[in-house]
């Protein structure tokens, strides 16, 4: 299930490279695993370990050698799985793009709903569950506290 997907949608991406020369790329408000804490991409530094997967099972440290900023990035992607994580180029990640914990809490009702087969999304652009989050943290002038 999707909380957003726009294919075509246009933003700026930070990309990771790894010791191995993995690579990874993300909007900078997106959480990857770092050490053992989800991290926003725009505030993983060089030399930060994050957690990785060869083969998708077995997972493994790797340091970061470099980090670039790509302003030309197409296709904004945001799914949502039922554990609130996913592997994403064998990258360790969270869905969502604030606090794990918090999204876990708020979008346990998404899943329910889905789970029991009540609701279904679009297969592009933004969930109305999740449009209704958004929505909801704009009017009340939270964004800045959620997207530290």
């Amino acid at each position: 299930m999707w909380m957003d997907r726009v294919p075509q949608a246009k933003h700026d991406l930070i990309q990771i490279t790894t010791q191995t020369g993995k690579q990874f790329k993300a909007t900078p408000y997106h959480m990857i695993l770092v050490g053992d804490t989800f991290t926003q991409m725009r505030h993983v530094k060089v030399g930060d370990e994050l957690l990785l997967t060869d083969n998708g099972e077995q997972l493994h440290k790797e340091k970061v050698n470099s980090i670039a900023e790509i302003h030309d990035g197409i296709g904004v992607f945001a799914p949502l799985s039922y554990e609130g994580t996913i592997i994403v180029d064998g990258v360790a990640a969270s869905c969502y793009a604030f606090s794990h914990r918090l999204g876990q809490i708020v979008f346990a009702p998404m899943k329910l709903m889905s789970r029991l087969g009540v609701v279904s999304g679009k297969a592009d652009g933004m969930h109305w569950y999740a449009r209704m989050l958004v929505d909801a943290v704009e009017a009340l002038s939270m964004k800045d506290v959620l997207l530290r």
